[in-house]
């Protein structure tokens, strides 16, 4: 283009000097010689217009020449809050989401196989590709940390009391002590010689060996005869007192300004243990190693699973109204809140980036950009001069 332009502006200049020569023989050359004249002016007028946007004409450092590489800062400002002000407002942003049909989009798209399982391929692929950068040790640390935090602001004693409560409620301390009861029956049965060596460890050496065993038969026999009697007596005392000694276990759990202290330091040092660290770190290695599986093989129940969800979710969403108003008001809510909170990063941004460029660079990308309609400028200028040119030849003329 920039040859065309400059091969007119030739054109007319040898035209212009053609006529001057040939104007003594053939007067009816003047107006063709009036149009060269002033298409030529307007060829060079646009030219050193369109030239000085972007360098010195001639590389003569005229004032007011070589515009962009000079303002170059000042384009990058204006450009950043351009785009900025015009691209980036939320409430344009909104109203063109509101009329996009998000919800409705997403929903159809959603019901299509072939994209549900597009959908599930790329969150599988990026699960494992996350999971295959971050660190192990740093997981399970931060893990571990976070586990650590939310039991240090829990109290110990006060959820154990009502742990206790919970399962005594309703009238169940009966059946806990049955339980209890049956239980240490149970132990006492099944642990006969470790109970006898006890004894026996107890008793004085000129003692018969046959006393450690009458005294365990007695203790079993207490303990079926207690567990029989519970059995067979609602009303046994032992059901009120163990009611009222576990009810003040559980008022002491939640109240007791010592236990309270007691629970607190035993939890401190539980969590002060190298174990729970432990513990989150194999827990975050067996499920990492179960998520890369699921997430490396192509037709894996993880990726399934994902498909099948966005199947269903797309069909519910399609059906349910007010979920459509919500998805539409959460895009319109995420949107407002990007461009309220990050529009003017990308505005400056784009002023960093602009202000970062080289000034002769900058006047380059922007008249490989443009430099097509400029070089038409300077086509229009030196036709419209040179008719502009010949109007006037012909007023001159008439007059």
């Amino acid at each position: 283009m920039q040859r065309r332009a400059t091969g007119m502006l030739v054109v007319v200049t040898i035209v212009f000097l053609l006529t001057s020569a040939l104007l003594r023989y053939a007067p009816w050359l003047g107006f063709v010689r009036a149009f060269a004249e002033a298409a030529m002016v307007g060829g060079v007028a646009d030219w050193f217009a369109v030239t000085a946007l972007f360098r010195h004409p001639l590389g003569l450092p005229i004032p007011h020449t070589a515009i962009i590489p000079a303002r170059k800062d000042r384009i990058a400002i204006s450009f950043g809050g351009f785009v900025e002000r015009n691209f980036l407002d939320p409430d344009k942003i909104a109203d063109k989401l509101r009329r996009q049909d998000v919800a409705g989009r997403l929903a159809r798209s959603m019901r299509q196989p072939a994209r549900a399982n597009q959908v599930s391929d790329f969150i599988a692929e990026a699960l494992g590709g996350l999971l295959g950068v971050v660190n192990d040790a740093d997981v399970g640390q931060l893990m571990a940390h976070g586990l650590s935090d939310q039991l240090a602001a829990v109290q110990a004693t006060p959820m154990i009391g009502k742990l206790l409560g919970a399962a005594a409620g309703d009238q169940r301390h009966r059946e806990i002590l049955v339980q209890v009861v049956e239980v240490a029956t149970g132990w006492i049965e099944a642990n006969q010689d470790g109970i006898r060596q006890r004894i026996a460890g107890e008793l004085p050496s000129w003692l018969p060996p046959i006393i450690d065993q009458k005294i365990y038969e007695k203790l079993l026999e207490a303990a079926r005869r207690t567990l029989t009697e519970l059995y067979n007596n609602p009303e046994h005392p032992l059901y009120a007192q163990f009611t009222a000694t576990m009810d003040n276990w559980i008022d002491n759990l939640q109240h007791d300004p010592q236990i309270l202290a007691r629970g607190e330091q035993i939890k401190a040092e539980i969590l002060a243990q190298p174990v729970l660290r432990e513990v989150a770190s194999a827990v975050w290695r067996d499920l990492k190693n179960a998520l890369m599986v699921q997430s490396s093989e192509i037709d894996s129940p993880l990726r399934r699973s994902i498909a099948e969800g966005l199947t269903h979710l797309g069909d519910a969403l399609e059906h349910d109204a007010d979920w459509q108003e919500k998805v539409d008001s959460w895009a319109e809510g995420l949107a407002r809140f990007v461009v309220t909170r990050y529009g003017h990063a990308v505005g400056e941004f784009i002023t960093h980036t602009v202000n970062g460029w080289d000034a002769v660079d900058t006047s380059r990308k922007i008249e490989a950009q443009f430099g097509r309609d400029l070089q038409f400028i300077r086509i229009n200028g030196t036709v419209v001069g040179g008719l502009v040119g010949l109007v006037i030849y012909l007023v001159s003329m008439v007059l």
